[in-house]
């Protein structure tokens, strides 16, 4: 793919890293989605293993991103995606939980490239609008991923869904590998940095965040289930999540001072998935349908009243940009 020849938001550089977002987290959230029905009590441990694995990770994201092109970095974790999918696909229980470290920790680093490269290949004029679209993206890419997941784990044997998940990766891999990213110069990053992985004055949002994730994660088992039983129509609420990631984006940008960028954006992604991954989990260990709804219904409305009455001002005092 050729260089960008005008200053436009929506170029085809950007049009190819949305669509591999799209596909990463379609793949990734797919699976982690209808887990617990293909594996049952066996699906418990897998959560904690893929959220150790994108925390062990982030420290390394910026020396890697330097130290490398930040395009192999991409390829490289796509790469791991779709590598760890077919392993899982034979794995015993045994290695259940070494797959999905590997696994978290290769979209943790998918996740955090694509970032990187989308606000390099965006004009600096536009990159807010950028940020807010490329996550849009993703996030939609995660809903669409849970209710193709419910469609085939009804329409096929479960073996296939692996392979439906390895087939998306391959395909965000060759659309990735079109992109072109400048040659930037290293600068000398250390080993380990929280540059690129978290950003420390968005610490109240991140936790707000983390809160509305988990209860959408909550959600998320509780209407797999009924859209199982019922069609995928109960997985339509879940869009709500995609449709308030462009304003969230845009809020954890303007906290981030200059080349904070990618860091605010980490914060936000790195905070929504744990939430995601962390709500699903926790229903993997709960056998009452009520007391589900009633935390999941609790953390919605803590996450709400905490944005508009401690969030929101705290925003409004920090934000640089």
């Amino acid at each position: 793919m050729r260089k960008n020849s005008t200053d436009k938001l929506f170029n085809a550089n950007l049009g190819l890293m949305c669509v591999t977002n799209f596909l990463v987290y379609a793949s990734v959230y797919m699976m982690l989605a209808v887990l617990p029905l293909a594996l049952a009590d066996k699906a418990t441990a897998i959560y904690p293993a893929f959220i150790a694995g994108m925390v062990a990770v982030g420290p390394l994201h910026a020396y890697l991103a330097d130290a490398l092109k930040r395009k192999h970095v991409l390829l490289f974790s796509v790469a791991g995606i779709a590598l760890t999918m077919a392993a899982a696909s034979h794995a015993t229980e045994a290695w259940y939980c070494w797959v999905a470290l590997l696994q978290g920790g290769c979209f943790a680093l998918a996740t955090g490239a694509g970032t990187t490269i989308s606000i390099d290949i965006t004009p600096s004029g536009h990159r807010t609008g950028g940020n807010m679209f490329f996550a849009l993206c993703g996030r939609i890419g995660m809903v669409t991923g849970m209710m193709l997941g419910v469609w085939a784990f009804t329409a096929c044997p479960s073996a296939q869904l692996f392979y439906i998940a390895v087939a998306l990766n391959g395909i965000a891999l060759l659309l990735a590998a079109w992109v072109y990213v400048s040659f930037r110069a290293p600068i000398g990053v250390r080993l380990f940095s929280l540059d690129r992985f978290l950003l420390a004055r968005a610490w109240l949002p991140a936790i707000n965040v983390g809160i509305l994730a988990f209860a959408f994660g909550m959600a998320s088992v509780f209407l797999t289930n009924r859209s199982v039983e019922n069609g995928i129509v109960w997985m339509l609420p879940l869009l709500l999540l995609p449709l308030i990631t462009p304003p969230l984006v845009k809020m954890f940008v303007k906290l981030s001072h200059h080349c904070q960028r990618a860091t605010g954006n980490m914060t936000f992604n790195l905070l929504l998935d744990i939430g995601m991954v962390g709500g699903i989990w926790t229903v993997c260990g709960m056998n009452d349908g009520n007391e589900v709804c009633k935390l999941g219904i609790g953390l919605l409305l803590l996450a709400l009243l905490m944005f508009v009455f401690v969030t929101r001002s705290y925003y409004k005092k920090k934000r640089v940009r």
